[in-house]
Parts: structure tokens; C-alpha cells; sequence
């Protein structure tokens, strides 16, 4: 075999190895027509400075033949390299932290406001922590004191311990939440209510509209506005009306999410007021309703309670008020 057949083999056999190389790189996803052809110029502009050095022009051909394997080599490392890159999941998280009280840990660390969570993050509240999420599609969800959740999908969520609020009125979409504990699942028809596990029972309270609450092998109990329900781990149930004033709801108020004062109408936040409250806000005569209309508010309640941005709103825009059963009465002269 002359010398020029056996630098053809050799040369062949490099190929092969590369062509082995390429398989075992596998099918990938594209890449970019751009980002490509930049990896290909890159690597075309340095095999052409190692031929064309003085120490390898003179040099026979194989030396050359080698740099371009060595070449392609690199190309296709590249290209794996990118192409992995490329397919990396995108992590969609399904909330946002609006309030933190105390100490909260989402996957272990400290929450913060504006965070995100991704799906399955174990949420956990301290003894005095709370916290307030916007939830991917609209939703608001307030988690109580020594609770822990977990956000499996935009409408799953898992209730462990202690106890959750969920307000679906401003959702962007009208997929129903189910909630889900060891006891029982609470499943809502567009409304706000809250899942407390105490004990042995999982006890369901409805402000607005309708949740189905169901056990394993057990009938769906629907509980209505003002209603509460309370399962047993035995199937018992019981059904009584709905108490505001009692005191398992005054942790809702205070880890409400914040309302930017600042360029809102006075209507607007007054109408927030009475939501938050679940009040239904009433004026006392047209000229009030355009007046609250046409008052614009300037500055902030961040941090403040609700009674509390009540006041300072009301220093800012004076208004009066008056609370009558489940209305909120406003004169704004």
C-alpha cells in the first residue's frame, strides 16, 4: 500500500471517529441559524491560523488532515454543549410574594416581597409568620401562622397544616382551586373562603359564593355564603352559619396585600376597602360617588393595617362613613 493510500485510511478512520462522536452526541434540538454559524466561523478562522502557521505549512498533509479532525471535533462539542444549553426547562412559577409577616421559608429560604414560587416549593409560616400570594392566574391566597402548603399547579394546592385564605374575584382565569388536606378536599365555585385544619377536623368557611367539600367515599357537601362546614377524620359532619367576628378570621386582615394609594381614585380604594371587608360599599347620594370619582390619592399605606390606611386615607381625602350590618356607607361632601 503506498504512503499516500495509508494517510487516505488514516485520515478515513479520524472521520469515522468523528462520525461515532456525532452519534453519541444524539438528536437535539436545533440551534439558531446565527448561533451557528458564529461557532462555525470561530472554529473555520482558527483551523486556517494553525495551517497557515509557520510551523505547519511546511509540514506534510496529515498534520493538517489532523488539525481539521481536531477542528471538528471542537464543532461538535460545541454544538452538543449549545444544544444542551438549549433545552434546559423553563421554570414557570405559580405566584408572586405581595406581604410577609414574620418569618415565612418557600424550599427553605426566607421569603421576601416580589419573590417567586415554582411549582411543589414547600411554603412554611413561623408561629407569628404570614404571608400574601398573587397566584398565577389572578387568584389571592394568604397563608396563616404555623401553616405549611405546597402549590402543585395553577389550581392545586395542598393544605398540610394550619390554615389558608383563598379570594378568586379578580382572577384572570375561572379555573376552580382545589384545596387539599388529609382530611377532605374543598373545591371553590368563584368565591373567597378558608381551610383551617384544628385537630382531628378540617373546618371550611364561605364569605362569598359556593365550595364543594368532599371525603373519600362520602357525598359532596356544598356550603354556601355565610355558611361553614367541619369534617371529621371519622366522616361526621356539620354545618352551622358563618361567624366574621370570630376570632380564626382576624389573622385574614392582617396580612392583606398592599394597595398602592398612589394616582388611585378615592373610589377605587374605597370600593378595595369594603371588598377586604366584605362589606358592600353604598354612597350616600350621587354627588358623593362623584366626588370619591374625581378625588385622586397621593402617597401610601404599605405596612399599614386595614383600619389603619382607612385612617390615612381619610386624612388625606376627607370622607365620612357609617358601618350598618354589611354595608359601607360613605358621604364624601
Amino acid at each position: 500500500m503506498t504512503e499516500s493510500l495509508k494517510n487516505q485510511h488514516a485520515v478515513a478512520a479520524e472521520m469515522d471517529d468523528i462520525g461515532r462522536l456525532i452519534k453519541l452526541a444524539g438528536a437535539r434540538e436545533a440551534i439558531e441559524d446565527e448561533r451557528f454559524d458564529r461557532v462555525r466561523l470561530n472554529v473555520h478562522r482558527h483551523w486556517q491560523e494553525v495551517i497557515n502557521s509557520p510551523g505547519v505549512k511546511s509540514r506534510p498533509w496529515r498534520l493538517k488532515a489532523v488539525a481539521l479532525v481536531a477542528s471538528l471535533a471542537v464543532i461538535v462539542g460545541t454544538i452538543f454543549m449549545l444544544s444542551k444549553v438549549s433545552i434546559v426547562p423553563q421554570v414557570q412559577p405559580l405566584a408572586n410574594v405581595q406581604r410577609v409577616l414574620g418569618e415565612v421559608r418557600v424550599a427553605g429560604e426566607p421569603a421576601i416581597a416580589d419573590s417567586l414560587i415554582p411549582a411543589d416549593s414547600p411554603i412554611i409560616t413561623g408561629t407569628e409568620g404570614r404571608v400574601a400570594l398573587r397566584l398565577s392566574g389572578g387568584q389571592l391566597l394568604r397563608i396563616d401562622s404555623a401553616s405549611q402548603v405546597r402549590l402543585h399547579s395553577p389550581g392545586e394546592i395542598s393544605l398540610d397544616k394550619g390554615a389558608i385564605y383563598i379570594d378568586t374575584t379578580f382572577a384572570t382565569v375561572h379555573d376552580p382551586i382545589r384545596v387539599t388536606t388529609s382530611l377532605g378536599t374543598a373545591r371553590d365555585i368563584g368565591t373567597r373562603f378558608q381551610v383551617r385544619l384544628t385537630g382531628m377536623a378540617m373546618v371550611v368557611g364561605v364569605r362569598d359564593g359556593l365550595v364543594e367539600v368532599s371525603q373519600a367515599g362520602q357525598p359532596v357537601v356544598p356550603v354556601d355564603k355565610g355558611r361553614s362546614v367541619e369534617l371529621d377524620a371519622n366522616g361526621g359532619v356539620v354545618t352551622k352559619s358563618l361567624d366574621t367576628n370570630d376570632p380564626e378570621w382576624d389573622w385574614i386582615d392582617k396580612v392583606v396585600p398592599p394597595f398602592d394609594i398612589q394616582g388611585a381614585t378615592l373610589e377605587q380604594y374605597l370600593s378595595w376597602y369594603a371588598h377586604e371587608r366584605t362589606l358592600k360599599l353604598v354612597w350616600a347620594d350621587g354627588v358623593s360617588e362623584k366626588n370619591a370619582q374625581k378625588t385622586v390619592l397621593a402617597g401610601s399605606i404599605e405596612g399599614s393595617s386595614l383600619d389603619e390606611g382607612l385612617d390615612v386615607v381619610q386624612q388625606i381625602a376627607p370622607f365620612e362613613y357609617r358601618v350598618t350590618q354589611d354595608q359601607f356607607r360613605v358621604i364624601v361632601k
